[in-house]
């Protein structure tokens, strides 16, 4: 389909809380529930087109790691394999990763990802709070 991307600004008090998954590699991230139905990039793939609603976060549930937190957790191994793992992606060194054509991978939208599932999310919050007791 490959729509052309609409743009969309974010008011200050809205978060990102609506899960979407690519129709052409199902990477999964989160985005604005304004953004739903709209024709948005991958940030997996690149592929631009109408991602599927997959579901919402669970706002507040107690276990999200905040963006800088997340940062700081990249020096740990344990983090760098889920990422891996679960987003099929490979580590560079420091903040950089690329997927499977070698493409970079932002770390916005691996943050989202995780965040994006609860299971994922726990596990993150898990060494999250290893590390900061």
């Amino acid at each position: 389909m490959n729509e052309p991307v609409s743009p969309f600004q974010p008011l200050p008090q809205d978060q990102p809380d609506c899960i979407v998954e690519c129709r052409a590699c199902t990477q999964r991230w989160t985005v604005y529930r304004q953004q739903l139905g709209l024709p948005l990039r991958c940030p997996a793939c690149g592929s631009a087109d109408r991602p599927v609603y997959v579901g919402t976060m669970g706002v507040g549930s107690g276990s999200q790691v905040a963006f800088s937190s997340f940062q700081t957790l990249l020096d740990d191994r344990r983090v760098l394999r889920m990422i891996e793992t679960w987003l099929s992606l490979r580590h560079l060194g420091g903040e950089r990763f690329v997927n499977s054509v070698g493409q970079d991978v932002p770390l916005a939208a691996i943050h989202h990802a995780i965040q994006g599932r609860a299971e994922w999310q726990g596990a993150l919050y898990n060494v999250y709070m290893d590390r900061v007791r």
